[in-house]
């Protein structure tokens, strides 16, 4: 991110969601590079699902949707991808044929070790931005905790009102 003058900043809270999605694409764009140049064929998103996977060991759609508050959709497109790259195994429920269930492949858990690695040296470089400070997840999570009692909408409406 280039930090020469930069008009959204000048906005404050009115362009809180900007410099968010800036912030998280820039991150993303740098983590697809990252993981292009050690020859690893995952996207930045995909640990999500590989470490859910690896806890829960087989999770329905819905439920993978459910424990990472996505949409059932981008659900659908992101296990899909990771099953076309040989990650993942998805079959239909025995009773439900509409339900579908994930688990990891044998090249997914044969490749884990190596993730984990990549993951845990990326945990500490984020780590290290906040030189150690947890205040940043700390207000990241009560904004999400506040936000989901009263959207931008809500707030927004209430203040033209009063």
């Amino acid at each position: 991110i280039n930090m020469q003058y930069d008009f959204v900043n000048e906005l404050g809270y009115l362009g809180l969601s900007v410099r968010l999605k800036r912030l998280s694409e820039a991150m993303v764009h740098s983590g697809r590079q990252m993981y292009k140049e050690l020859g690893l064929d995952i996207e930045p998103n995909w640990f999500l699902v590989f470490k859910l996977l690896q806890k829960y060991n087989r999770l329905s759609i819905t439920e993978i949707a459910g424990k990472l508050h996505f949409s059932h959709p981008s659900v659908i497109t992101l296990v899909g991808k990771m099953e076309k790259a040989g990650y993942l195994v998805i079959k239909p429920d025995q009773s439900d044929s509409r339900k579908k269930h994930v688990h990891l492949s044998d090249k997914a858990i044969e490749n884990l070790p190596r993730f984990e690695e990549v993951w845990e040296a990326g945990t500490e470089g984020v780590k290290n931005l906040f030189s150690g400070s947890t205040h940043f997840l700390d207000q990241l999570e009560s904004l999400e905790i506040q936000y989901s009692q009263q959207d931008f909408k809500d707030r927004t409406l209430k203040e033209l009102n009063s």
